[in-house]
């Protein structure tokens, strides 16, 4: 079985992803397997887990949960062309390359959820401003989210969801 996961941003955005190990940790810190360094994302968000010729994803207690075809989960075992929502990523579970032809934009529509933006101060940071552009509240115009140009086959894979003026230095800890 070749699992991966497509993954989907709002502006487009989208990428494969080969599952080569049995456990892949999605989040934003600097150890995740998969990482996603938006406040919306809790540090070791979700995990998904190769086991048997299944493919299963746990929500590993984040704060604004773990979503399967839009249903806040804990765990689930996912069949082909599920929709997995983290933050402001959407990814679709594939295996031997199945389901084909995603339209990226019919991707994110069918899978996102509404991300709250977190306000720190009564001043929304850089990230939480972020996610309450994803999630219709503000100007999005000056949010620049690009894919990492420098991805390898190294078992870490750096979602590159940068915005101008960002520092996760202020950000409180979770």
């Amino acid at each position: 079985m070749d699992a991966s996961l497509f993954v989907v941003k709002e502006d487009g955005g989208s990428q494969s992803v080969v599952l080569r190990k049995s456990r892949v940790v999605v989040g934003r810190d600097s150890g995740c397997e998969l990482r996603i360094p938006l406040a919306s994302v809790s540090r070791q968000h979700c995990e998904f887990l190769l086991e048997d010729g299944k493919v299963t994803v746990r929500d590993l207690g984040s704060s604004n949960g773990t979503f399967v075809n839009r249903e806040r989960i804990e765990e689930a075992e996912l069949s082909v062309g599920d929709l997995v929502a983290v933050g402001p990523a959407v990814f679709v579970f594939m295996v031997d390359g199945q389901p084909e032809g995603l339209s990226p934009a019919d991707v994110y529509a069918r899978g996102s959820v509404e991300v709250k933006a977190k306000k720190h101060g009564g001043v929304a940071g850089p990230a939480a401003k972020a996610a309450a552009a994803l999630a219709g509240g503000v100007d999005d115009s000056d949010l620049d989210m690009q894919f990492s140009d420098d991805l390898d086959d190294s078992s870490m894979i750096d979602f590159d969801f940068d915005f101008d003026d960002d520092d996760d230095d202020d950000q409180p800890a979770l």
